[in-house]
């Protein structure tokens, strides 16, 4: 298709970031902001507050595992495959710029990664945002560059040149469209986004079954019985046998049953318990019914990831039931409306069929509101308690605290500030929680964690922050926190060896917490006096001195906010107490950024695990710094290798860390308002 042929359309819901409107399904963080020279990056990249050095991708070569991509947003300068030329090309570089005529695009040698890719896929990692504004209105932008001289790139200009460089980027951007990624375009200086017009979208809708089975052929290969794909029967209770085939599932027919030789899975459409603050998500669970028990039994698979079951490389299930001498056989494909099952010619084969049996089929339903009311029981009504009530609970909790277990005592006979976690306890790492109580039960009453903290298999570690509220009108309103830290001891009450709470830098009543201007710490000291008086004022001074700061096993290290910037090791993290400087760094502490030029770096990262004996490999999770893209969890952040950050309080998703077939991992749920459903059910 030629450039001039390709059509433009305005995207309909639009959300605005620092005065600049973009899709509301971006995430701040996913941007990639491209186009020729003077069509408007840096401008924009100023306005939002994104990265500000630019970065280069040579699309000819693996681009998307460039490190310039570990900074977003940002503007980029890509590098285009023309004839004649081994590598990408700038159309700022005298190959360009020198070339007689105008060079020849050869986009069969664009580099696009494999749509099996198993972790982290950049289609769904990266948006790109092209500017293309018309070229009159770039040439006379750019002369008045020229005039001023502030880039070299303008001294020789041509309109006629300007349109080859718009021509050219748009060519790419519909390429790297109809290959899957999702772009958008400005084509006017300060315009809104538009989405590309795909003429062949209406045919590829209605026949979405066909090219579902057109790519199960092409992952299958030749079978031995010559056929490619199967019907699924959702009615025949034998099932659908697979040998070197596959079958399309659509989500109505979940739960299914998969049977791979002596292995099972159980695939169930993610539960809902309460209304969701966003749309339903359509996310599946994949479910070991022998290892149900487990925390490990379970694995999400959102909308477009795939999987595969069997033993070999980290991104496949492992599990203990198949001989080590059977590949990974069997793939898992969660498409927005249906499931796909692959088996890739097994030697055992396998059977797809319907979950029929209602104790069966509603398993994980009847699960999560099993866990709502244990919760309901532990607490009670979801209001906050009588003053007494609440004096009394929190004494205990602080002669709890003062007895830790998983902590060395310190000088003083108390308990240290560090909590060595047994690996056989499988940790559930929440962030930030900020007043969001929905989150917190959401967290609980998913993948049976409540269930596992009871049999004494998993804690919940809470990194701090549970109290003051970061959205909303009025950020000084502190009832929403005293039921969040009432509904807390209730559950370190119950459960004092397996609800661990990690001290946050709002865990005070300093002047120094402060949000938008409010001064939260003073608003909360003042809030509790008025409703519990100064005794109980006194416990939460109590409590929050009785706090840990850092929680560790053998693969993991988590703290509120980072690590610290001077000398550290396991007996100055003990004696915390003692160490003034120390308790404010792992609790104020953020990542070094141009706008932080005193904060850490990778080698306070590195020097944290050193002193804790933990193994390069052992991630660092801490939350506290959210990033400004609305997203939940952020992956080896600041480019530093296992180094993540986890927030738990947005509104509409709550993310956490896991531990799961000998892996931490991030999962992230979708907010449930479930204080409202626990009401409904009171009533």
């Amino acid at each position: 298709m030629e450039a001039s042929e390709i059509g433009l359309r305005d995207v309909k819901e639009l959300r605005s970031e620092k005065g600049i409107l973009f899709p509301k399904s971006v995430a701040f963080r996913q941007l990639i902001i491209t186009g020729p020279p003077g069509s408007g990056k840096t401008t924009e990249i100023r306005q939002i507050g994104g990265w500000p050095e630019e970065g280069y991708l040579d699309l000819t070569a693996r681009w998307w595992r460039s490190k310039v991509l570990t900074f977003r947003p940002r503007e980029v300068h890509l590098g285009f495959p023309f004839r004649g030329h081994a590598k990408g090309i700038a159309l700022f570089e005298k190959e360009w710029l020198e070339a007689e005529g105008p060079l020849e695009l050869e986009l069969d040698r664009l580099r696009l990664p494999t749509r099996r890719f198993p972790i982290g896929n950049p289609r769904k990692m990266y948006v790109f945002e092209f500017l293309l504004p018309p070229a009159l209105a770039v040439f006379e932008a750019r002369e008045a560059r020229a005039y001023r001289q502030s880039h070299h790139v303008d001294t020789e200009l041509s309109l006629d040149r300007i349109r080859e460089q718009l021509e050219d980027y748009l060519t790419v951007g519909f390429h790297l469209h109809r290959n899957g990624f999702k772009v958008y375009v400005r084509d006017a200086f300060g315009g809104t986004p538009k989405a590309f017009v795909d003429q062949a979208t209406p045919a590829r809708r209605k026949d979405w079954r066909r090219r579902v089975e057109q790519a199960l052929e092409s992952r299958i290969g030749s079978a031995s019985n010559g056929s490619r794909y199967a019907e699924y029967a959702p009615g025949n209770p034998e099932g659908v046998r697979l040998s070197g085939t596959g079958v399309v599932v659509d989500k109505e027919h979940l739960p299914i049953e998969i049977t791979l030789g002596p292995q099972r899975i159980r695939v169930f459409a993610e539960p809902f318990l309460g209304q969701p603050v966003r749309a339903r998500e359509r996310t599946v669970m994949l479910v070991d019914p022998d290892q149900y028990a487990h925390p490990s039994g379970f694995l999400r698979l959102g909308e477009g990831q795939r999987t595969r079951i069997g033993k070999g490389r980290e991104d496949r299930i492992v599990t203990s039931h198949l001989p080590d001498e059977i590949l990974p056989r069997l793939e898992l494909v969660n498409e927005r409306t249906h499931l796909s099952v692959v088996d890739l010619h097994s030697p055992t084969g396998a059977t797809v069929r319907t979950l029929t049996d209602p104790a069966d089929a509603q398993q994980l339903v009847r699960d999560r509101e099993a866990s709502l009311r244990r919760i309901q029981e532990i607490y009670g009504p979801f209001q906050m308690w009588e003053p007494d009530r609440a004096l009394e609970s929190i004494q205990r909790v602080n002669l709890a605290l003062e007895n830790a277990p998983f902590r060395r005592q310190d000088a003083s006979g108390l308990p240290g500030g560090l909590v060595d976690l047994p690996y056989e306890i499988t940790p559930v790492i929440v962030g930030d929680l900020h007043a969001n109580l929905d989150n917190l039960l959401t967290v609980l009453t998913s993948s049976r964690h409540l269930h596992h903290v009871e049999e004494g298999t998993a804690a919940v570690v809470l990194l701090g922050d549970a109290v003051h509220l970061e959205e909303g009108p009025d950020l000084a309103a502190m009832d929403d926190s005293v039921l969040m830290m009432d509904v807390v001891h209730s559950l370190m009450l119950a459960f004092p060896d397996r609800l661990i709470y990690v001290r946050g830098n709002h865990d005070s009543f300093s002047h120094e917490v402060t949000k938008a201007g409010v001064a939260q710490g003073q608003a909360w000291r003042q809030r509790l006096r008025e409703l519990r008086g100064e005794d109980y004022v006194q416990e939460m001074l109590r409590f929050y001195e009785l706090l840990p700061y850092v929680v560790m096993s053998e693969d993991f290290v988590a703290c509120h906010a980072g690590p610290p910037l001077g000398k550290v090791s396991r007996k100055r993290i003990i004696e915390i107490r003692e160490r003034r400087r120390l308790r404010h760094e792992l609790t104020w502490n953020r990542l070094r950024r141009p706008s932080n030029p005193a904060g850490y770096t990778k080698r306070e990262v590195k020097a944290f695990r050193k002193a804790l004996d933990l193994p390069g490999s052992a991630p660092l999770i801490v939350s506290h710094n959210p990033q400004p893209d609305g997203d939940t969890v952020w992956l080896n952040l600041g480019g530093v290798k296992n180094h993540h950050v986890v927030y738990s309080a947005k509104r509409d998703a709550v993310a956490i860390f896991t531990r799961t077939r000998e892996r931490m991992i991030p999962l992230t749920y979708p907010s449930e308002r479930l204080v409202a459903r626990a009401e409904e059910t009171q009533g």
